[in-house]
């Protein structure tokens, strides 16, 4: 999904694909006269959409110039949970969509909650939007919980930003599949107070669902989950029962609303 801005002014244009697979796109021609910039808003889910952002990009610069500045808002960054290569033979993802990004020669690239801090190494002229900045008031009446080792320093720096208390919790996956065989929460019971689990990204959701079964052992409240990019590749419906609020900054089309989910969902910054 790609969508144009210019003086506050939403631009239109059509997108259609060629019986070969071919992606084309047409910019509306009722453009204000001469803008000096245009804002780029992307959230690109597979190749199409990132095919269409190249065509808006050559299209824009063919109809005012190529000193025309683009500005592009890419709130997910795909390929960041790809940042190396892992055995001889693979690519390194992360840096070749990022190569090509910083091929469009953008004025400046805004990201949010980043999956990888090598992404912010990677492209040229990053904005960085941390959770902390999208999140808020969300956050406050809540115990905050990072739900593994990998993001106890972002849950920390939001828990300090609110002066929130936090958690944390390890996860255990099998050597074989990569499955997840135990999950433990640093915490004593607390009452009716409320856990607020704060991520960058759900998919699958099996991590916040083991994660979940154990915060219920601990409170009477609420359990609640926080994430940036909202994948939910197994829908909300496998939250049923355990989470009662789900958050999400950027959910991925078709994601919302999920009939299914008997809980509460609050999209906190959509970007759209």
């Amino acid at each position: 999904m790609v969508k144009i801005f210019s003086a506050n002014k939403h631009i239109p244009h059509e997108k259609f694909i060629f019986s070969g697979g071919e992606v084309q796109v047409k910019i509306s021609d009722s453009l204000i006269k001469w803008p000096t910039f245009f804002i780029i808003k992307a959230h690109l889910t597979n190749s199409n959409d990132f095919f269409e952002l190249a065509l808006v990009v050559d299209a824009l610069r063919r109809m005012y110039g190529s000193h025309v500045e683009l500005y592009l808002i890419l709130p997910y960054l795909p390929y960041a949970r790809q940042d190396r290569a892992m055995t001889t033979g693979e690519s390194l993802s992360l840096k070749v969509f990022c190569g090509m990004i910083n091929n469009m020669n953008f004025e400046s690239v805004e990201v949010w909650d980043v999956h990888s801090d090598v992404s912010l190494a990677l492209l040229d002229r990053v904005s960085h939007k941390p959770v902390e900045k999208i999140l808020g008031n969300y956050v406050r009446g809540n115990i905050l919980v990072a739900p593994d080792a990998g993001s106890l320093k972002k849950v920390a720096k939001v828990a300090q930003t609110f002066s929130v208390p936090m958690v944390r919790a390890d996860k255990t996956r099998s050597v074989v599949d990569g499955s997840i065989t135990g999950t433990v929460v640093y915490s004593e019971n607390v009452g009716d107070k409320d856990f607020l689990i704060v991520d960058d990204i759900c998919d699958g959701g099996r991590t916040f669902i083991e994660l979940a079964k154990e915060l219920r052992k601990l409170t009477t409240g609420k359990i609640k989950l926080y994430v940036t990019h909202g994948i939910f590749s197994k829908g909300l419906a496998v939250f049923n029962g355990l989470i009662d609020v789900v958050y999400c900054a950027v959910p991925f089309p078709g994601t919302v609303p999920d009939v299914e989910y008997d809980g509460e969902f609050y999209v906190v910054g959509n970007l759209w």
